[in-house]
Parts: C-alpha cells; sequence; structure tokens
C-alpha cells in the first residue's frame, strides 16, 4: 500500500467518523458504523486506527491541524500588512468551516463525550491563535466581543440553537469586519 493511498484511506475514515458524529451523534460513533460507512472492514479500518480513542486522537488532530492551518493560509495569502490579519483570518476561517465542514465540531464532541482529555492539543493551538489575535492591533476588547461572537455563532450551529438564516448570518459577520476597522 503506498502512502498517499494510506492517507486516503485515512482521510475516508476521518471523514465517515465526522459524518456518523454529525448525522447521528457521538453516541453513534463506534469502529463498525464507521468502517462500514468508509466501505472497509472492521480489520481494514483497525490497520489505521487500532482503537476508538486513536480514532478519535486522529480525528482531533488532522481537523485541528487543517482549521489552524486554514487561518495561518488566510493571513499569509492576505495581500495587507499590519492590522486585524489573524482577526479577520479567524473570522473568515470559523464562518467557512460553520457553512462548509463542520468536521471540526464533529471531532471536538467525539473528544469531549468519550475523553476530554484529548481537546489538550486543540487547547494548545487555540491559545497560541489567542494571543495572535489580542496582539492583532485592534482594541482587545473589540477582538473580544469578536472571537466570543464567532465562537457563539459556532455553538449554536453545531447544536442548532437558534441557528441564523443565511442573511442574518451574512450580516452578523459584516458587522464584525466592521468592527475590527473600527467601525461600530
Amino acid at each position: 500500500m503506498s502512502i498517499s493511498n494510506s492517507e486516503d484511506k485515512k482521510s475516508i475514515i476521518l471523514n465517515a467518523a465526522a459524518d456518523i458524529v454529525k448525522e447521528e451523534g457521538v453516541a453513534k460513533l463506534t469502529l463498525e458504523a464507521v468502517a462500514k460507512k468508509a466501505g472497509l472492514s472492521k480489520g481494514g479500518l483497525l490497520y489505521h486506527y487500532s482503537s476508538k480513542e486513536a480514532l478519535i486522537i486522529g480525528m482531533v488532530q488532522d481537523w485541528t491541524y487543517r482549521y489552524f492551518k486554514s487561518i495561518e493560509s488566510i493571513v499569509k495569502n492576505n495581500n495587507k500588512s499590519g492590522v486585524s490579519n489573524w482577526t479577520s483570518a479567524y473570522i473568515k476561517a470559523t464562518f467557512s468551516d460553520l457553512n462548509h465542514d463542520k468536521r471540526l465540531s464533529s471531532a471536538l464532541l467525539a473528544a469531549m463525550f468519550t475523553n476530554p482529555s484529548l481537546l489538550e492539543e486543540y487547547k494548545k493551538e487555540y491559545d497560541i491563535l489567542l494571543g495572535k489575535l489580542m496582539n492583532d492591533g485592534i482594541d482587545p476588547i473589540n477582538v473580544t466581543i469578536i472571537r466570543l461572537a464567532i465562537d457563539g455563532m459556532w455553538f449554536s450551529e453545531i447544536f442548532e440553537l437558534g441557528s441564523l438564516d443565511a442573511n442574518l448570518k451574512n450580516n452578523v459577520i459584516n458587522k464584525l469586519n466592521n468592527m475590527i476597522k473600527g467601525e461600530e
């Protein structure tokens, strides 16, 4: 088996696991269910992830890496220099996850439900990001309000609590982006 084929299989497995969490809930996340959804035998799944905890660790590591790399990529590809790069990127990456993927939330929910200590890597990355946000050249109060609003939208979406329609969600994002510019 080539490395890329192995990586492809891991990706298929992680996506299947995230889909189960998103569609059926964490309680339905079993190795058998993931193997079936991924189109693999249980042995094929166990070759890549030796236990349910190993699978959840893989989910958290993969989606944590992707999420924080997406923020870094947005910052790197942003042609402007100076103020608000990290805060703008945080809004954009989180909003993108809300609208498209939601796999990060599935991974975090699975970890929280089964073993909260599996979230330590995510917490470390989040704390690093918080430092970057607070040193982004924006009023720290505005940064905090923006961060809490984005985190609240994310929470609202993953738990389907008062979810916003697309228009209102876009208006909130626009308002947060205006706060970055100091236009409250």
